[in-house]
């Protein structure tokens, strides 16, 4: 029998929930180290900080409008 006539492979129930289990927290830590990177990039949080200064003066445009300007 070859690879190619193989469809369906057996996993126990526990190794499928413990490779899950691993899926979900690398997940996590894949989040929160973006967070990590992200909070520590000083031209990121100087550009997010005067987006919501901006936001909270009012000073927003509608998608359609943005979308044009990126293009």
């Amino acid at each position: 029998m070859n690879n190619k006539q193989v469809k369906n492979v057996c996993v126990p129930r526990e190794l499928f929930n413990s490779m899950f289990k691993a899926y979900q927290k690398w997940e996590e830590f894949s989040d929160e180290f973006e967070d990590f990177l992200l909070a520590s990039d000083k031209e990121f949080v100087n550009k997010m900080k005067k987006a919501r200064k901006e936001h909270l003066q009012g000073e927003t445009r509608n998608l359609k409008t943005l979308k044009q300007e990126l293009i």
